[in-house]
C-alpha cells in the first residue's frame, strides 16, 4: 500500500517538474530531465512484480 502511494507522489512530482521543464526559462531544462526519471521510477513501483 505504502509502495503505491509513494509512486503515485512520484508520479505527480515528476509531471510536475516536466511541467516547470516546459516554462520559457531556459535554466529550467535539468527538472525536466528529472521529471522523466521520477516518472519511470514511479511506473516501476507501480508494476506488479512482487
Amino acid at each position: 500500500m505504502i509502495k503505491k502511494v509513494v509512486a503515485l507522489i512520484l508520479i505527480i512530482l515528476g509531471f510536475y517538474m516536466i511541467y516547470l521543464g516546459f516554462l520559457p526559462e531556459k535554466i529550467m531544462r535539468p527538472p525536466m530531465v528529472t521529471g522523466v526519471g521520477f516518472v519511470l521510477i514511479g511506473a516501476v513501483f507501480l508494476s506488479p512484480r512482487s
